[in-house]
């Protein structure tokens, strides 16, 4: 698979290399998510070095870095070097000698603070030193998300306050998926995404099955040899320190657990002493919570829980549950097992993305003035009113966004928008709404030459996918 997207993050990584100027940047985000590809192809385009640690000694990771070192300045691994400062600063002075700026990267940099605590405040003299004398490019990375944040945003930290540029990496767009896993149809690429969400190595595994959904879930997850067989676990298991006693709130939201009162009946846990692990499962991208529109971030009392990474979202709500029967029966079996499900994550993930990217949609931003934009939108729910998929606002919140999201594989027909027209219509809004509004419908496709009511914007798989590229 080509490199995809990261255009943003490269002209980041570029500006600061070219300045010469030298200085230090953080690198994070999930495992998978394509942050040494990233650095990898920017070093390759600079001329830099890049090195990544493992959970080898401080001594033998001593020896590997002046290793990668030696490709630069040749003999510089002929030199046993019994301290970090002194490997440090001797690659100080041969790239001062020839003026060169560097960027050197340390990636998985947790794994080498983890064989050496005292690795940040080494750093911490060395990059000053260089941020003075406008010297190296110091860029460190890794997947153990709540360490790098540690290292960079916590005022306690050695490293605090001294990057130039600190990029999180976020899961690519949608938009891309088409071209990447070679498929032909929107549809395709929802039902593609509701797996494998916006993580390039779980692309780049997909990609030699292009449209086949099914073979592909069968040889990379159902199967017990499956490459992602047991993703999740990995994925807490290689956070430092490790996640994985936060497996059982995972499972409990797999479970159909989402508010903090019924987790907490799941696990035999009081609440007040779920507060932490879901904190740092927020943190680490795996969950997110839900508050209705309008309700306070802080205060409000609806909060519902879910897993935000759609691969870690299909794990829990279908393999999870099952893991048994998948690991006792036949492939068919499996798949048989599988399409009993399948929609109903079709169906949620096809909410999710419509729901986040619809205020991009250029049809509705057509609507608006050219100074004017729609904020994010969110759900509405409440005892005994009507659901809403969709609520938002423009941004002087005198014009409402009020809007269902459908899902079906196959096409819909001029009757059925209709009979939806008519229901979205015909629906009592919440109250506090400016009276002002559009309505939406959000369906994946329609039929040839349809004929959609005047009063309403019908917005299609394509329109979101195209939605996702304009972030």
């Amino acid at each position: 698979m080509d490199f995809i997207d990261r255009e943003e993050e490269l002209r980041h990584l570029r500006q600061l290399s070219q300045a010469n100027k030298g200085g230090f940047v953080v690198v994070y985000g999930r495992r998978r998510i394509g942050k040494s590809s990233l650095l990898m192809k920017w070093s390759q385009e600079t001329n830099g070095l890049y090195w990544v640690s493992d959970t080898s000694s401080a001594a033998i990771q001593r020896q590997t870095f002046a290793l990668s070192i030696a490709t630069r300045f040749p003999g510089f691994d002929e030199v046993v070097y019994p301290t970090w400062q002194a490997l440090l600063n001797a690659l100080a002075l041969r790239a001062k000698a020839i003026s060169w700026h560097g960027p050197v990267v340390f990636d998985e940099f947790p794994y080498l603070v983890a064989s050496d605590s005292t690795i940040p405040g080494i750093f911490q003299a060395w990059i000053d030193s260089e941020l003075q004398r406008k010297g190296l490019l110091v860029v460190i990375s890794g997947s153990s998300q709540h360490m790098m944040q540690g290292l960079a945003l916590q005022k306690d930290s050695p490293l605090y306050g001294r990057a130039q540029a600190i990029l999180p990496i976020a899961p690519i767009a949608a938009g891309f998926m088409k071209e990447a896993l070679h498929l032909t149809s929107p549809l395709q690429v929802i039902k593609a995404y509701s797996i494998w969400g916006g993580i390039p190595r779980y692309w780049q595994a997909a990609e030699p099955f292009s449209d086949n959904l099914d073979d592909s879930l069968e040889e990379l997850v159902f199967n017990p040899l499956g490459l992602f067989h047991e993703e999740p676990n990995f994925l807490l298991q290689s956070e430092i320190p490790s996640a994985i006693s936060l497996r059982p709130y995972l499972d409990a939201i797999g479970f159909g657990a989402h508010r903090m009162s019924e987790l907490a009946s799941r696990l035999q846990q009081p609440t007040t002493a779920l507060s932490r692990p879901i904190a740092r499962l927020i943190e680490l991208g795996l969950i997110k919570k839900d508050i209705p529109f309008g309700e306070s971030e802080h205060n409000s009392k609806k909060t519902l829980y879910s897993i935000a990474d759609p691969f870690c979202h299909f794990w829990f709500h279908i393999l999870a549950l099952r893991r048994a029967i998948f690991e006792n029966t036949t492939k068919q079996g499996r798949l048989l097992l599988w399409h009993k499900y399948d929609q109903s994550i079709f169906a949620f993930q096809w909410e999710e993305l419509a729901r986040k990217n619809v205020h991009r949609c250029t049809k509705l931003l057509s609507k608006l003035h050219k100074d004017d934009l729609w904020l994010p939108a969110k759900r509405w729910w409440q005892e005994n009113y009507p659901e809403w998929d969709i609520i938002s606002t423009n941004l002087d919140g005198n014009i409402a966004l009020l809007g269902e999201v459908k899902w079906s594989e196959k096409t819909f027909t001029s009757l059925e928008i209709k009979q939806l027209t008519n229901n979205l219509l015909s629906r009592e809004r919440p109250r506090g709404l400016p009276e002002n509004a559009f309505f939406v419908l959000l369906i994946p496709t329609v039929a040839p030459n349809l004929r959609v009511p005047a009063n309403i914007c019908l917005l299609t798989a394509d329109d979101i996918l195209n939605a996702t590229l304009n972030c």
